[in-house]
């Protein structure tokens, strides 16, 4: 996806909750050669056999013509997909403007360099720098100001696909860097940890590690405890991001023996003092200055439940945890200083409230924590995003905390001895694309952008309390001060008023004749924050515009906005985003017929519901890496996990609503449908790739309008976390030919 999923640790609750897909189809009375070529004289795609399936689930049936195409490892179904991904790069490389938005983006995506991930530890800075083609190359830069190439994943050994490094830890001291790499886009990565003085491996390696967690050090550096993935065959129901367990490696000695600390679901090294569903993820840090380690299972939900215990006993098998927060406590994020725990909790308060908590009363339980730092009615600290931040920031000097308010960042620093807050003074407005620090040390490292604005970083040192540029901030690859982004809002179909941003150029005129793209995610709480992306820069300085949905189910005015496109609500979210357009038809920017949604993973929902529920009230429709068949997700990698957000299928309660929120099951049958475009990664291990599938096939099947309903295929992608500038570039091309063709000019 775009280069804000390319943030290393994001506070996205461990999204390996995001979801997608792909693919297209026909329904035939025959099963047909399904690796077939185009017809070349009808120019039709490649054929799809249709073997309905019928279930009988809580009083509703549901046929399911394309059952076939799921499974992991299914070779039909790859080479159907195969087949209908060549057949529409023949379709789209035929397209006029097809090279026309190539040489521009490309030439945007060459000329920038990005560099992000920034962690600075003993002196050192380490960073990931990225550019062209490389999915980025690890760096550390010296107290003396040289930098030197760490680990470049290009040189990695191994099959699969490109090398790409998910994440990296440096040890405490920095002497040291733990790295997680993939290949392939996969996700599913080798972490190893490499000697920052040689740049060499130093024998300590694990795996297989999901590429969203990475090694939890020690103070003293001397081991790590990390989240790794199950063997196959003790999966779940066949779910590789089920059943994951926290071990602990001491530097030195053989991986076989790292005792299992904590598990998800039952079995060998589950803890009966901190129960684990199976679909959750245990993880544990171990902060300096503080004798205790804070434990959590996370998963595709804001909140998280939260345990501790003393750090000389969390690193032994079957040590006793002592856990403070549930689900139902509604705690999105968590820190350690000394005896204090720190919380930030959505139970009381929608917007967030920071709470204290004193460990050293062994009785004391959550209902004793203290508030901190009263928010004002328009401040945010809850809620998710795709960037490189913390919600709370334990310092050896304070602690900090990122505050939100109308999609603008600040930080607040907190005294441990007196509980006092006051505001770090912030070099410019913007957002946070990066808010991090470390337990041992003073200060943070700050990062702000906007939607015309690069990202520029800073090391804030409270001893001279200043902000002091790390010298790394992103030069624009073109001029773009003749677009500006407006901030309104939208009303949807029961009266709510919905923030909407519309970047735009200053000299648009408001007589509808723009082509426009509109964007909206609205599950997990996820935030869409303000970012610099080029390539969408410039299909607005090319006279066009691009907006930005600010829908209900995501976390842009607290957890009540969550809830309010969640789950049964669902359809909300849907009403917004369609709304949307409606909007930007009156404000003059564009018509429907002249605009196209995009959306993907976790708001596969909006788009594909938009499609099937109001095929007429836009012009065409972009999908990236969807989830679209939920009532199905316990079949695929990764559906378990979004039991919590998506509810779960096998229960009466639930099943309705999630029924209403399936976009395949939805798809009517002789309806005109608008020009579709799924773009999907053969390797993503997210969302499996038969739900695009699944759609695509149903959905052309059932179309009469004749528009082109396409499949976008990346052999070497998986779900686009770690994309380079130069296969973001080639999608944005395909995406802004493809509109061009279907959306009517003035």
């Amino acid at each position: 996806m775009d280069r804000c999923l390319s943030s290393l640790r994001s506070s996205v609750s461990r999204f390996a909750l995001a979801v997608c897909a792909l693919a297209l189809g026909s329904f035939h009375a025959h099963a047909a050669e399904t690796g077939a070529k185009a017809d070349a004289k009808n120019d039709n795609p490649p054929p799809t056999r249709a073997a309905d399936v019928v279930d009988h689930v809580f009083g509703h049936t549901l046929h399911d013509p394309y059952r076939w195409m799921e499974g992991e490892n299914n070779a039909e179904f790859h080479r159907w997909l195969v087949a209908q991904g060549e057949y529409t790069r023949a379709k789209l490389d035929a397209l006029p403007t097809l090279k026309s938005w190539q040489e521009i983006l490309q030439k945007t995506s060459g000329g920038t360099v990005v560099h992000r991930a920034q962690r600075y530890v003993g002196g050192k800075l380490f960073f990931i720098r990225q550019e062209g083609q490389g999915s980025g190359t690890l760096m550390v830069r010296e107290p003396d100001g040289s930098e030197r190439v760490l680990l470049d994943p290009a040189t990695l050994p191994g099959d699969g696909g490109h090398a790409s490094i998910t994440l990296y830890e440096p040890s405490p001291d920095g002497s040291k860097v733990a790295v997680n790499t993939d290949h392939g886009g996969k996700e599913v990565t080798r972490l190893d940890v490499f000697d920052v003085a040689t740049g060499k491996s130093t024998g300590d390696a694990v795996e297989p590690v999901w590429g969203e967690f990475g090694a939890y050090w020690l103070p003293d550096g001397s081991g790590f405890a990390y989240t790794q993935m199950a063997p196959p065959d003790q999966h779940t129901n066949g779910d590789p991001l089920q059943d994951m367990r926290l071990r602990f490696h001491r530097l030195g000695t053989p991986a076989a023996q790292d005792p299992i600390l904590l598990r998800a679901g039952t079995g060998e090294g589950a803890n009966a003092s901190f129960p684990i569903p199976a679909n959750r993820f245990p993880e544990a840090v171990f902060p300096a200055g503080s004798h205790w380690a804070l434990a959590d299972a996370s998963g595709a939900q804001p909140e998280k439940r939260y345990c501790v215990a003393p750090q000389t006993e969390a690193i032994k098998a079957d040590a006793h945890w002592r856990c403070i927060a549930g689900m139902d406590d509604k705690v999105q994020a968590a820190a350690l200083h000394g005896d204090t725990l720190y919380l930030v909790s959505a139970r009381k308060h929608s917007n967030g409230e920071l709470l204290a908590l004193e460990l050293s009363r062994p009785e004391a339980t959550l209902a004793d924590a203290r508030p901190l730092m009263p928010l004002q009615d328009d401040e945010i600290m809850v809620g998710m995003t795709l960037t490189d931040t913390q919600t709370l920031l334990a310092a050896r000097d304070a602690l900090y905390v990122k505050v939100a308010k109308n999609g603008i960042d600040s930080v607040r620093r907190v005294d441990y001895a007196t509980g006092k807050d006051e505001t770090v003074p912030m070099p410019l407005p913007g957002s946070a694309s990066l808010f991090q620090g470390y337990s041992q040390q003073d200060g943070f490292l700050l990062e702000l952008r906007g939607w015309t604005t690069p990202p520029k970083s800073w090391r804030y040192d409270p001893a001279d309390r200043a902000m002091h540029t790390l010298g790394q901030d992103e030069a624009s690859p073109a001029d773009y001060s003749m677009i500006e982004a407006t901030e309104t809002e939208l009303t949807s179909k029961d009266g709510t008023r919905v923030p909407l941003t519309i970047l735009h150029r200053k000299d648009a005129v408001a007589d509808g004749s723009h082509r426009a793209i509109l964007y909206a995610y609205g599950s997990f709480g996820l935030t869409v924050v303000p970012a610099f992306t080029p390539v969408r820069l410039e299909w607005v300085k090319h006279g066009n515009v691009f907006a930005y949905a600010h829908v209900r189910g995501g976390g842009e005015k607290g957890e009540d906005w969550h809830l309010a496109g969640k789950g049964p609500n669902k359809h909300k979210g849907v009403e917004d985003f369609v709304a949307g357009v409606k909007r930007l038809s009156e404000l003059g920017y564009s018509r429907p017929e002249r605009a196209a949604l995009i959306a993907g993973s976790g708001g596969g929902l909006l788009i594909g519901q938009a499609v099937t529920d109001y095929p007429k009230q836009f012009g065409a429709a972009i999908f990236r890496v969807a989830f679209l068949n939920p009532v199905r997700m316990l079949h695929g990698a990764n559906g378990a996990n979004l039991i919590g957000e998506m509810g779960d299928p096998r229960q009466a309660s639930d099943f309705p609503f999630i029924l209403a929120m399936d976009p395949y099951q939805n798809i009517r049958p002789k309806t005109a449908y608008p020009p579709v475009l799924l773009n999907v990664g053969l390797n993503d291990s997210r969302v499996s790739p038969w739900e695009t599938g699944k759609y695509a096939a149903k959905l052309r099947a059932s179309n009469t309008s004749g528009k082109p309903i396409w499949i976008r295929t990346n052999a070497n992608g998986g779900h686009g976390i770690q994309v380079s500038l130069g296969a973001e570039a080639a999608e944005y091309a395909d995406i802004f030919a493809f509109l061009d063709a279907q959306l009517p000019s003035p």
